[in-house]
This record gives C-alpha cells, sequence and structure tokens, in this order.
C-alpha cells in the first residue's frame, strides 16, 4: 500500500493520463480509419466509373482485353456476366475458383470449396451494363495499401500516446516535486520540533498557500521558542523569589539553634514576614495561573467608578502620608458592571507602583467612551524607559532589576492586572 501523498497524486494522475490517452486513440484511430475508408470508397468509386467509361468506349471486339488493362490499373475486381446470367470473363483469375449465381434481390453469391467444406461469399457489387457484352458486376474489396496504412497508424497512435503519456507523467512528476519540497521541508521541521529543536525555521518561497503554511510554521516556532525560554525563564524567576524568604527563615532558624539569637518577638515577627512573603508569592501564582486559563471566576455587580477608586485608595493613606504626594482624582460618576473586588486589585497595584516612583503628585481619572471606561492613574515619576515598556506585564519581569523589596515584589502584579482587565473584556 502507498503512504507516500505525492505518489499516491503521481498514481492518480497517471490512471488518468491512461485513461484520457487510451479514449483519445480509440477516437482518433475510429476517425482516421472512418476518414481512410470514405476515401477508399470514394477512389472505388472513381475508379468504377472510369472503369465503365474504358470498358463501353472499347466495345465487345477488344473487352477482355481492356478488362484486363483496367485490372491491371486499377486493380478492381471484376465480373461479367452476360444476358443468361453465365460468367464471360472475371478479373483478376483467381475468381475463377468461386461459382457465381445471381440472387432475385440483385446481389450476387460466390461459393467455392475450401478446406475440405464449401465457402460462401454473398456481396453486394456495383455494376453496369456493357451493350453487347452483359453486366460487368464490381465486388467489393481493399487496396493492397489499405492493409498496410491501417498498421502503420495504429502504431504511430500507440507510439505518439505512449510518448505523450510518458512525458505527461514526467512534467506531472516535476511539478508534483516542487510543490511537495516544501510540504517535505514543513514535515522535517515539524519533527525536529516535536525532537526540542526550538530553533528550527523553514525558508519561505513564493506567496502561494504552501509559502503562508511555511510562514505560519516559522511564526508558530517562534512562539514555542518565546514560550519555552519564557517557561524557563519563570522557573528561574520563581525559584529566585522563593529562596530570598526561605534563605532568610532556614538562617533565622539555624541561628536561634545555634544559641546565636534569641527566639523573641523580633525573631517572630522576621519569620511571618518572610511566611507572608512566600504566601502572597503563591496566591499571585495561583491566580494568575487561573486567570491565564480563563477559569478565575467573576463575581460581577453594578457598581460606580468613585468606590472603587475609594476602596483601592482605603488603606494607603499613611503611605501616601509618608510619600507626601498630592493625591488628585478626577472621577465621572459612571456605573459599570465588574468584579469590584478584582478592579480594586488592578487599581491597587497601579497606585501602589505610582507610590513607589512617584516625585511629587499621583492623579487617578476616568473617562467614559461609547463603549468603555477609561481609567488612567498617573504619576510625575520618571516613568519606563521603551527597551522595559513592552515587557513590563510578562510575568517576573521588573523594569528595576535589582529585585529590592523596598522598590517592588515579585513581578507578577501588572501580569495579573492584565489578566483580570482582559476578563473583564477590557485592555
Amino acid at each position: 500500500m502507498i503512504r507516500s501523498l505525492r505518489w499516491k497524486l503521481v498514481l492518480a494522475t497517471a490512471l488518468i493520463i491512461a485513461a484520457v490517452v487510451a479514449a483519445a486513440g480509440f477516437f482518433s484511430r475510429f476517425a482516421v480509419v472512418r476518414e481512410f475508408d470514405r476515401f477508399l470508397i470514394s477512389q472505388d468509386i472513381n475508379a468504377t466509373r472510369k472503369a465503365m467509361d474504358t470498358l463501353r468506349a472499347a466495345g465487345p471486339a477488344n473487352f477482355e482485353e481492356t478488362l484486363r488493362q483496367v485490372h491491371a490499373e486499377t486493380r478492381l475486381r471484376m465480373v461479367v456476366l452476360g444476358d443468361d446470367g453465365k460468367v464471360i470473363a472475371r478479373q483478376p483469375p483467381e475468381l475463377a475458383a468461386y461459382e457465381v449465381t445471381v440472387l432475385p434481390d440483385r446481389s450476387l453469391r460466390l461459393t467455392r470449396q475450401a478446406g475440405g467444406g464449401l465457402e460462401e461469399l454473398r456481396v453486394q457489387g456495383m455494376r453496369g451494363r456493357i451493350p453487347g457484352v452483359g453486366t460487368v458486376w464490381f465486388l467489393p474489396g481493399r487496396q493492397p495499401a489499405a492493409g498496410q496504412f491501417r498498421v502503420s497508424i495504429d502504431r504511430w497512435l500507440i507510439g505518439g500516446l505512449a510518448f505523450a503519456a510518458l512525458l505527461a507523467v514526467l512534467v506531472i512528476f516535476t511539478i508534483f516535486r516542487r510543490v511537495f519540497a516544501p510540504v517535505e521541508a514543513l514535515t522535517r521541521g515539524a519533527r525536529a520540533l516535536a525532537s526540542g529543536r526550538l530553533d528550527t525555521r523553514v525558508d519561505v518561497r513564493g506567496g502561494d498557500e504552501i509559502g503562508e503554511l511555511a510562514t505560519a510554521f516559522n511564526a508558530m516556532a517562534d512562539a514555542l521558542e518565546r514560550n519555552e525560554r519564557a517557561r524557563r525563564n519563570m522557573v528561574s524567576d520563581v525559584a529566585h523569589e522563593l529562596r530570598t524568604p526561605l534563605t532568610n527563615i532556614r538562617v533565622q532558624v539555624e541561628a536561634v539553634q545555634d544559641g546565636i539569637i534569641a527566639p523573641d518577638a523580633k525573631f517572630f515577627s522576621s519569620i511571618e514576614e518572610d511566611a507572608a512573603t512566600l504566601a502572597r508569592l503563591v496566591d499571585d501564582l495561583q491566580q494568575l495561573s487561573l486567570a491565564e486559563a480563563g477559569q478565575l471566576r467573576l463575581e460581577k455587580e453594578d457598581v460606580s467608578v468613585e468606590e472603587l477608586v475609594a476602596r483601592a485608595l482605603d488603606g494607603l493613606q499613611r503611605r501616601i502620608d509618608e510619600r507626601g504626594l498630592a493625591i488628585t482624582t478626577d472621577v465621572q460618576p459612571t456605573v459599570v458592571r465588574a468584579d469590584p473586588r478584582r478592579i480594586v486589585q488592578v487599581l491597587r497595584n497601579l497606585v501602589v507602583n505610582a507610590l513607589t516612583y512617584g516625585r511629587t503628585s499621583l492623579t487617578i481619572a476616568s473617562m467614559t467612551t461609547s463603549e468603555h471606561v477609561e481609567m488612567r492613574v498617573t504619576d510625575d515619576g520618571p516613568g519606563i524607559a521603551p527597551e522595559h515598556a513592552e515587557r513590563i506585564f510578562d510575568r517576573f519581569y521588573r523594569a528595576d532589576a535589582a529585585r529590592s523589596r523596598t522598590t517592588g515584589g515579585a513581578g507578577l502584579g501588572l501580569a495579573i492586572a492584565r489578566q483580570l482587565v482582559e476578563l473583564h473584556g477590557g485592555t
């Protein structure tokens, strides 16, 4: 059983070509033979007419000699019957072996003994009367070259059609080879990707469907490579974020065990702080995972934007006072349908970032469009460098590479905020 699609198509095309060639050959031979027979018949008719004119002109005196000459020139087969129905002359002489009888339907019956049996031929030939002689019957026959012509036609048709079929198969095979070459390259690339070689790419040639497929394949390979790189970075980042509080806890526990420090209230407060950091990190990871999978449950209700902003600022007053920032709100009295807890989480994340990096002021504003409510949290801090702007929503990505606790968390806040907003149908 053939498994290759290319060879299946080549075989199917070859069968189609064979069927077309066979049909073309059959109808071509039929048309040629039919036209050739018509030509022979017209030639026989013309030759018969000329023979009759010659025999009539010769008259009874030189009839037999003229009959031989006409046969020698035209190769017509002729039987001459008298008025009494008896054979007077015949050409060629081989016809003497036949007994000739005129039937009532004005056809001739020729019989002879051959091969131990009786051979009978019944013919309806052309005839003409020669005054003073009798009736000349012209028997149907074929010119000697007719059989050779048919054999030649058959040979040339078979040879030509075979050559055309072979040429067509070669052309189709060449075309299929060019068509399937990029498909085979894509297959090799897919196998390489499956084996873990994520840097595999295929050449894009042309703008047809195969070229579009190659472009899509390369885009998929790029996405897989980015995702794999992001996965590795995420594992590294998670390990990094977990290592710091775990190391702190371990060092402090070992210090207590060695008697270096006493297990006092300060010790337990430090342990609690590191444990809370671990708990927040695990919660953030779980929340982000659920949000990206679309499985985070939203409890939507009608809520005013003013209430969302107030809840986002609630509990941050002490930090605002420490930073000495001037808070300005410009919120329109708009009601939206959303999960208040999740939207407050988004706003609070933005406000905390603004409090961390803002210098003197922080503004919270909202604007209603035809379909959405746009909310802005603006500060007068240093801003984000262009090389970081496109990546600030990536997991564990922080523009501040130092990862200081005083300037930010684990780098999950904005990633979670983005997912929460997209779950609400926003951007």
